[in-house]
């Protein structure tokens, strides 16, 4: 499917025509530009802005910059859909591990780029199933008590390359009248990320309910300001946590917002987490050109 968008009001000399790949990690969505074919696009918090508007722009929950990397097949850089640069987004870096496999190391199945000035690996599973290897654990705390609308409600924290607030349903669901797919995450999870627990950065905020062998998760991303679909690193968050507290064995599947399954896998050695992965659909929407305002 190919997308062309332009406004006819405008100027087009003084129009930049961008060059785009719309994809989504299990409903994570997002705009890839390459450099390669863009080579005068520089990502401006008011171009990101303009063109993850959903209903002025092309929409997207942020966007994939793909640079190149002389040690590594890419780097990766992952801006929010409010112009900021992001931190590390794992349904992202899939979707970014299936554009390489695809394009630019596409003798391969595996991948290594760098993001944040970090390495990371990934390989293509089969076509639409990607699986993206993380990193350390960078900071963990377990059963930390928050007040939320005059309640005290228990939560962990995992930084895992991105800020997560992990709360079990179990824990909350005395706060509302509503289940777990109807609760306004927007509302509660806007206090919690603003919240001076989380002061000066904020938090991701991920909503974990275990329904049988599976986990259904619902999150709240900064930078988007809102639920999405789906978040990859929130997910690796929910499952340390899940094994930490619940038990759960290695590897824990998550059921989104949308009802795409991730799968995270890991070693565990002296309590410590290694071999991270997370694997999942990755998937292109559409291949289009869009012209912004220099």
């Amino acid at each position: 499917f190919y997308f062309h968008q332009s406004n006819k009001n405008v100027n087009l000399l003084n129009m930049e025509k961008l060059n785009f790949i719309k994809m989504n990690g299990a409903g994570n969505d997002f705009i890839l530009v390459n450099q390669n074919e863009n080579p005068n696009f520089i990502p401006k918090s008011e171009i990101i802005k303009q063109i993850c508007n959903r209903r002025k722009g092309i929409g997207a929950d942020g966007l994939l910059f793909i640079k190149k990397n002389e040690k590594y097949d890419f780097e990766l850089e992952y801006y929010n859909s409010d112009g900021s640069l992001g931190s590390l987004c794992g349904n992202g870096a899939r979707c970014s591990i299936k554009f390489a496999l695809d394009n630019i190391n596409i003798k391969k199945n595996k991948t290594s780029f760098l993001c944040n000035n970090s390495i990371y690996f990934g390989e293509k599973i089969d076509s639409e199933i990607i699986k993206f290897q993380l990193n350390k654990i960078n900071e963990l705390k377990l059963n930390q008590q928050i007040k939320l609308n005059d309640n005290l409600i228990n939560s962990s924290f995992v930084d895992n390359g991105s800020p997560h607030v992990i709360i079990f349903w179990e824990d909350f669901k005395i706060l509302t009248d509503n289940n777990f797919d109807e609760f306004d995450i927007n509302n509660f999870g806007r206090k919690i990320r603003y919240s001076d627990y989380f002061k000066p950065l904020g938090s991701n905020v991920n909503f974990i309910k275990k329904e049988k062998n599976i986990y259904k998760i619902r999150t709240y991303e900064r930078g988007v300001e809102e639920e999405t679909l789906a978040c990859g690193t929130g997910t690796v968050a929910s499952a340390v946590v899940a094994n930490l507290i619940d038990n759960i064995l290695s590897p824990i599947s998550f059921l989104t917002k949308d009802n795409d399954k991730l799968i995270v896998e890991f070693d565990k050695k002296n309590e410590k987490f290694e071999k991270i992965t997370l694997t999942g659909p990755a998937k292109i929407n559409y291949i289009g050109t869009y012209n912004f305002q220099k």
